[in-house]
């Protein structure tokens, strides 16, 4: 109708450099059909903006953050060539991810400089003024037939435990609910009738479970508070007058849109690494600037781009092929066997154990540790090529080692017996994690090699640079003087991989839970 108008919101999340498409082994890991990608995705947003086109109504292409990290092509010249594809692309805005800080702050306003569209993040400040750095923007007012209406960007403060400090130096990510009402209510004055979020703090998939324990403050009287970042569903319970949250962070993707029980803010997620596009419509009041609610056009609001069911855009299909070839050279070259996949998983995994394996046997060291976090696909059954290998540990470590004695040892691994994003895929040494015991004191029977750890002995430790500069809650690392080894970890895997081929999965779990259920 004459006095409704609307608005085609079509969104990406979490791109970790997949404009190449990927394989789907996920449906069939011997035999996967191909999907997503970057030309995909272009194609998807052609046709959609030809529909706006002759029909009136408006549409904007979004990126809730972390764009780049974890492919060949995306790390080529961190993040560059992501960039030229997004320009190319036509986005209309983004937010920052916390994985584009992973090559520094600089590197991250570097690539907003590049963008051709603004870059909103509202608690990305400068520490000491408190001022947003040039070019990012708090917000941007977007006119919708006369109705104003603001999409304020919005980071995850957990970036300072996930990125080295060092590359944070001289910035803050402040607290994203004080962030977020503070700039809503500037948007407010400055006219805007609606308020967007775009927001890489996460959409969990179990948001209940968030919000019981927002309502259990409240009903003690007390004001909801977590050691970790909001997430979305926390957000939209503490924070009203949000109409929509265009989410990215857990790669968790949505076919429904998530509604806020208490505030109706309607929430929408895609899955990530590119694989498809997310795709909504917003009705909104002309006259009062009122949101009347959403319709999803191809009746699931995430749709993955199968390569049986859409057809790429030729410009940017040949664009991202140029920019593969220059990214991918030897990435294809067979270097091992798998006799089986080499999986990964929730707890301590095979896949851990062999890059913690390999991790030793590179270095000469006798305890080697990897963090779960940093591994982030399975090794597929049958040929390995280093292609593979890149995907299941795409952030491109150098390893370090530590020379500490077996107090000091025993002493940093307990940091992976405490809760969140501290769990550990260990190498040289076993023992049994008593979760009964007291905080620094669950690990017993500790072995490294056949020898029982000794406290006066000293031991060779070998980490990646993230762990030894103190991230996901190692600072104790940083007592420790760690020696560059020149090597990366992906040189220890693949060496690894061609010396051990063919590979099996090694099922003998190394840290034995007891007195808890696994």
């Amino acid at each position: 109708t004459a006095d409704v108008a609307y608005l085609h919101i079509l969104h990406t999340n979490d791109i970790h450099g997949g404009i190449v498409p990927s394989r789907a082994t996920f449906i069939n890991p011997d035999f996967p059909p191909m999907m997503g990608g970057g030309a995909y995705i272009a194609s998807y947003v052609d046709e959609v903006r030809a529909q706006c086109d002759s029909t009136g109504e408006e549409m904007l292409l979004i990126d809730a953050g972390d764009i780049y990290q974890g492919t060949p092509i995306g790390n080529y010249e961190t993040g560059t060539f992501v960039m030229e594809w997004m320009n190319a692309v036509g986005y209309d805005m983004m937010t920052l991810g916390n994985h584009d800080f992973d090559d520094g702050a600089e590197n991250a306003l570097r690539l907003c400089r590049m963008a051709e569209f603004p870059v909103v993040c509202c608690n990305f400040v400068e520490d000491g003024t408190g001022e947003i750095p040039e070019p990012v923007l708090p917000y941007v007012m977007y006119d919708l037939q006369g109705v104003k209406i603001a999409f304020i960007g919005i980071d995850t403060p957990d970036t300072y435990g996930l990125v080295d400090p060092s590359l944070m130096e001289g910035y803050l990510l402040r607290n994203s609910r004080q962030a977020v009402e503070e700039w809503m209510g500037k948007a407010r004055e400055a006219g805007a009738d609606a308020v967007i979020l775009v927001s890489h703090l996460g959409q969990p998939f179990d948001p209940d479970r968030y919000l019981q324990r927002v309502y259990s403050a409240w009903e003690e009287g007390e004001e909801y508070t977590k050691d970790f970042a909001y997430n979305n569903a926390e957000l939209t319970a503490m924070v009203p007058g949000i109409d929509v949250i265009v989410s990215g962070h857990i790669h968790v993707g949505f076919r429904q849109p998530w509604v806020s029980p208490d505030n109706h803010t309607v929430v929408v997620q895609g899955y990530a690494n590119g694989t498809g596009i997310g795709h909504i419509r917003l009705a909104y009041d002309i006259e009062t600037g009122a949101f009347l609610g959403y319709d999803l056009p191809r009746g699931e609001e995430y749709i993955s781009l199968f390569h049986d069911e859409f057809w790429p855009q030729p410009q940017i299909a040949a664009m991202i092929e140029e920019m593969r070839e220059t990214a991918e050279q030897g990435m294809d070259r067979v270097i091992g066997q798998a006799a089986e996949e080499i999986p990964r998983g929730p707890a301590e995994h095979p896949l851990g154990r062999l890059i913690a394996d390999a991790m030793l046997w590179k270095t000469g060291a006798d305890v080697a540790l990897m963090n779960r976090g940093g591994i982030r696909a399975a090794i597929p059954r049958g040929p390995i090529t280093p292609r593979i290998v890149y995907q299941a540990i795409p952030f491109e470590e150098d390893l370090y080692m530590l020379e500490v004695t077996g107090a000091e040892l025993r002493e940093i691994l307990e940091v992976g017996m405490q809760g969140r994003r501290r769990d550990m895929e260990i190498g040289g040494l076993t023992a049994d994690r008593n979760q009964a015991a007291p905080e620094g004191g669950k690990m017993e029977n500790v072995m490294v090699g056949e020898e029982p750890l000794h406290p006066g002995s000293t031991y060779r430790f070998v980490t990646t640079g993230y762990l030894s500069q103190g991230n996901v809650g190692y600072e104790i690392m940083l007592e420790h003087e760690a020696e560059y080894l020149g090597i990366t970890l992906m040189d220890a895997v693949t060496d690894y991989i061609a010396e051990h081929s063919p590979l099996t999965p090694d099922m003998n779990i190394r840290i034995r839970w007891i007195d808890e259920p696994r």
